[in-house]
């Protein structure tokens, strides 16, 4: 892996609880140079602001985003310290790298409005197959549809599900039928799209609001790279707003 990384190479790592099993808590961070064939420095994460001090021993699974894909593997905090004033931390690779698919997998932090309600197994396979069929709700059936959506907002998405916000909280292993405006090319009448619910968690000093982990299920490809191109538009925006040419 050392000819892939390079010094600023972007990273996310996801915290392990269990042995395959990870908590829905994860962070950015950058690579900064290979100490040894089973050690990497990197760069001590930073969350909204804020500084992440890793702890020696916590268990993460690192995703490397490098110019020839992504590549994952698992990792453990070594130990932790200032270089030239920079708060820094050793990790120690535990696995092998997999290299997954990178449009798929990467997920941008980005807070969109979206509407879902939960359905059934029988009315998934019923939508996915009117859907597929070019086939329409009435308007009589769209308009009581419509009563049963729940508000939320997006924490992130990629290409592979999303993470979102909302103070009616889905049950863990459901499937949800969702709207999200921003990624329809016909914002008025943007496509239903369906999630399985992974995990629900109240959000921390926010009563009454919960927080989702989801993965997208029933998807075609056309939908899928929808969400990708969008993905790709909006961070070559913020790459241009940070450089100052927007």
């Amino acid at each position: 892996m050392s000819h892939l990384l390079e010094t600023g190479t972007r990273l996310e790592l996801q915290k392990i609880r269990h042995i395959d099993k990870t908590e829905d808590i994860s962070f950015i961070s950058r690579f900064l140079y290979q100490k040894s064939a089973d050690e990497a420095v990197i760069e001590m994460p930073v969350k909204e602001g804020i500084l992440v001090p890793l702890e020696p021993g916590e268990a993460f699974r690192v995703s490397f985003y490098t110019n020839k894909g992504v590549y994952r593997c698992q990792s453990q905090v070594v130990s932790r310290y200032y270089e030239d004033k920079l708060p820094v931390a050793v990790i120690k690779f535990r696995s092998g790298f997999e290299k997954l698919q990178r449009r798929q997998y990467y997920r941008m932090e980005c807070i969109l409005q979206m509407e879902f309600r939960e359905i059934t197994e029988a009315e998934l396979e019923q939508m996915c197959s009117e859907k597929n069929g070019g086939i329409r709700m009435s308007a009589k059936e769209e308009g009581a549809a419509t009563e049963l959506f729940f508000a939320g907002v997006t924490i992130d998405i990629s290409g592979g599900g999303l993470r979102f916000n909302s103070e009616h909280a889905a049950a863990e292993g459901s499937v949800i039928a969702l709207r999200i405006a921003s990624l329809a090319q016909d914002t008025k009448n943007p496509q239903l799209l369906f999630a399985r619910i992974l995990k629900v968690a109240p959000v921390q000093n926010h009563a009454g609001v919960f927080e989702h982990r989801a993965m997208f299920t029933a998807m075609t490809n056309s939908e899928r790279e929808s969400i990708i191109q969008y993905i790709f538009r909006e961070e070559r925006k913020r790459r241009k707003r940070e450089a100052g040419i927007e």
